[in-house]
């Protein structure tokens, strides 16, 4: 028999190395067995591909900066093409004058084809052309002004620039509303006529040629009188013709609805309606009456103001106008507060009454009578002290 081969015996430290090893071994699967067991069985643990779900891990900054070849790398995605700025930055906010309405040169344009319908009696488009050009200038006026009062103080150079542009586009607004009234006198409408010349008398002042031109025009419709004074050489050479007064009469017909004839026939129309009781139109005539009173009354007030301290005598003749038309347009108020009054509407008659006691002043005529009519109908307790009663029909 062959030899057995020992085998020496293993101390403490061999056993417990064997121990050790074979435990490892045995113990190192089951962390993984355990794993795959959690995976469920359904479709929620796989991708679309079928392939159980992974990790997700962030690139690294060296991984980031590696490209597959079936990925696009950043140079070859086209970028947008830049837009190149002009070389010249005044291209980007130079316009051509003539190519908006807002400036000069369309107001004047407009002018220009205005007159030539009207040289053809071509009104209503040449109405209609130098209002667009009134309208432009008054704006551009308005601008220049505003950036005048801005750069005050500031750049003197440019305020005063502006300053300029300012008067020069008022002095083409006032021009085109001189044309357009000159259309509307045409047309005989004074009525329209009228309010835009004392606009440039204001505006122009009566010393300067289109304020004179103004004037003149107003003379010819018969809204005013022209009395030429006895002044100096150089005043006479400047001053209007004369016109005697005798021959304001006939022309006054011209201004049609805006004069002083025009509100008496209606005033008195209105008369005669409340005497037939047809009270809605002799309210209606009333009111309109009422108005061109008062539109008489502020235009010549307007005119007034304008001649002040320049020609006192006309000045003076149109602070009596003012005031007579005033007188005129309270008179109606106060027919028309009675026609309310006989309609028993008192809520209608007060507010008239009490604006011509404002007017008037409760010591003259009309003031006291008004303030009568707020007694009788029982606004105030007691009458005015010497005041008189007065019948509540039509006077």
């Amino acid at each position: 028999m062959g030899s057995a081969v020992k085998v020496p015996p293993l101390g403490f430290a061999g056993l417990l190395s064997i121990t050790l090893l074979a435990g490892f071994t045995l113990l190192s699967p089951l962390p993984i067995r355990a794993q795959e067991q959690s995976q469920p069985d359904g479709l929620d643990g796989l991708q679309p591909s079928g392939q159980p779900n992974e990790t997700l891990t962030l690139p690294t900054p060296t991984e980031r900066g590696a490209t597959s070849p079936s990925q696009p790398t950043p140079q070859s995605i086209p970028e947008p093409e830049a837009v190149t700025p002009p070389s010249d930055p005044e291209d980007l906010r130079r316009l051509a004058a003539d190519s908006t309405l807002l400036s000069m040169e369309a107001g004047q344009r407009l002018v220009q084809e205005a007159k030539e319908s009207a040289a053809a009696q071509q009104y209503e488009p040449a109405v209609s052309k130098l209002q667009q050009s009134r309208e432009i200038f008054n704006q551009l006026s308005n601008f220049h002004q505003q950036l005048y009062t801005s750069f005050t103080g500031i750049d003197n150079r440019i305020a005063n620039s502006h300053r300029t542009l300012a008067a020069e586009t008022a002095q083409m607004r006032d021009e085109a509303s001189y044309e357009l009234a000159v259309v509307h006198s045409a047309q005989n409408q004074a009525d329209l006529a009228v309010p835009l010349l004392i606009q440039i008398v204001g505006s122009q002042q009566p010393t300067r040629e289109l304020g004179r031109q103004a004037y003149e025009l107003l003379a010819d419709i018969g809204f005013v009188e022209i009395v030429e004074e006895p002044t100096s050489s150089e005043t006479d050479a400047a001053a209007v013709p004369e016109v005697s007064p005798e021959e304001p009469s006939t022309p006054a017909q011209q201004t049609g609805l805006l004069s002083m004839a025009a509100a008496n026939g209606l005033m008195e129309e209105a008369r005669q309606s409340a005497s037939a009781e047809e009270y809605e139109q002799a309210v209606s005539k009333l009111q309109r009456s009422r108005e061109i009173f008062n539109k008489l009354s502020n235009f010549y007030q307007q005119l007034f103001t304008s001649f002040s301290g320049i020609d006192n005598a006309t000045a003076e003749t149109h602070r009596n106008r003012a005031a007579e038309t005033a007188e005129m347009r309270d008179l109606a108020t106060y027919e028309l507060a009675l026609v309310h009054r006989v309609q028993n509407q008192p809520a209608l008659a007060v507010p008239l009454l009490i604006q011509i006691i404002q007017s008037q002043q409760p010591t003259r005529e009309l003031g006291k009578k008004a303030y009568e009519q707020l007694w009788e109908l029982g606004f105030v307790d007691s009458p005015f002290p010497g005041g008189r009663q007065s019948s509540s029909g039509l006077q």
